[in-house]
């Protein structure tokens, strides 16, 4: 776009007028290079040598669409709402690749067992972890991991952001609810409630439990 403030297009005008995914497509797909670039500079090399800012752009880009019917686009132009959304994936993706490394390993063995061992919720609740963990490039050798993981995406963010802690961090529901300011018993339903989703979506690549 040039030097001009992508926030300031007639494209960008368009997503405030109309707050639909059509003309957000069109949006993200005018800045796309912009934001990737942007994106770029927010992450460390470390990150860079695990993912791929193309990667997180995609991901930034699909958090948007399913969003943007409550994004606060009174507040911010559609351009700072996407650096708001990028701040956050490049957190979260710095914490999903390398705040794991931290995580006990019997935390994580007894996190797979559970979930062979669960008959409602089958091994959904090791592949959010592993989805959520794992490289871009196993993702994309990986069709189920892949499903899993652009599944997640298209959950709102306090639905992600309570998956990752209870499958990622291992927080248990209580510190969850204090962490996102709700009730325990609402941080339940809610875990409930998306894992029966996620379930209902990627029913076709469920790990097979014999």
């Amino acid at each position: 776009m040039n030097q001009m403030d992508p926030g300031e297009s007639e494209l960008a005008e368009a997503v405030c007028r109309q707050r639909d995914q059509e003309s957000l497509g069109k949006f993200l797909d005018a800045t796309r290079d912009p934001l990737t670039r942007f994106v770029h500079s927010l992450m460390s090399d470390r990150l860079r040598s695990v993912v791929e800012a193309d990667d997180l752009v995609q991901e930034i880009a699909t958090s948007a669409l399913a969003a943007v019917a409550t994004a606060p686009l009174d507040q911010y132009s559609p351009w700072q709402w996407c650096q708001q959304l990028a701040r956050r994936r490049v957190v979260d993706a710095h914490r999903f690749h390398f705040g794991a490394q931290r995580r006990d390993a019997g935390r994580q063995v007894a996190l797979q067992a559970g979930a062979s061992n669960d008959g409602a919720a089958g091994g959904i609740e090791a592949l959010l972890a592993a989805s959520l963990t794992s490289p871009s490039e196993a993702l994309s050798r990986d069709v189920r991991l892949s499903r899993v993981h652009r599944a997640i995406l298209a959950l709102p963010e306090i639905q992600r952001e309570a998956i990752r802690m209870r499958y990622v961090d291992g927080l248990p529901t209580k510190q969850i609810a204090e962490n996102l300011g709700k009730t325990d018993s609402a941080i339940r339903v809610m875990l409930s409630r998306s894992l029966r989703v996620l379930e209902k979506e990627l029913a076709d690549v469920r790990p097979d439990r014999r």
